[in-house]
């Protein structure tokens, strides 16, 4: 792992088999969440040094949708984590990647808001590299729910126009899910931070 400057890095790419420049999303000490600039994968990196640390296999439930499925993630085992913390998972029945976000944490059979890998339970987890977004459609005379599969970062814009079931609709507000609603025109919000949308007829 190669430092560039603060927001990106020289790295090996596990889709694209070579050391390519990445951004970063996030970080933890010397953990990072980056995605690659040549063909937009994100996965995890970490230094040597935090390499050769002790690991411990942490159980994740992952949810999307209505399905919840267990998996298991290796963590160092003095690796804090946190709800709203991104993780990748993989899943190697389906030989994907899971990009998640940490919803709750149970350590010593308790809900916390962090703990160390080595001390966690079970880790419950949505996916949101692919997620499902309801929206509620006003017609003018009735209104209409749907449901609307997005990548977790497609972002919608309040006052935007979009194309939905071969109409198109202006979205009014953004019903969040941690900050209530988001109302003003030219709010932005990403699909996987999405309740519902509320929108009406052109």
């Amino acid at each position: 792992m190669e430092i560039t400057n603060e927001t990106q890095i020289m790295a090996i790419c596990p889709a694209c088999a070579s050391k390519e420049l990445h951004d970063v999303l996030k970080r933890r000490g010397s953990y990072r969440l980056v995605r690659c600039i040549e063909c937009g994968s994100v996965h995890n990196i970490a230094s040597t040094a935090m390499a050769a640390r002790q690991t411990t296999s942490v159980a994740i439930i992952v949810s999307r949708g209505e399905i919840s499925e267990r998996y298991s993630i290796e963590l160092p085992s003095d690796h804090e984590v946190c709800t709203g913390d991104e993780l990748l998972v993989d899943d190697p029945s389906a030989d994907e990647v899971h990009l998640v976000e940490v919803a709750s944490i149970e350590s010593y059979r308790r809900r916390v808001p962090s703990a160390a890998a080595a001390d966690i339970d079970t880790i419950w987890s949505r996916a949101i590299d692919k997620v499902s977004v309801k929206v509620a459609i006003h017609d003018g005379t009735r209104t209409r729910s749907i449901r609307l599969e997005e990548y977790g970062d497609r972002e919608f814009t309040v006052g935007g126009i979009e194309e939905i079931s071969g109409g198109k609709f202006r979205i009014t507000r953004i019903k969040t899910r941690e900050r209530g609603f988001r109302k003003y025109k030219g709010d932005v919000v990403c699909a996987k931070d999405v309740k519902r949308l509320f929108a009406e007829r052109v």
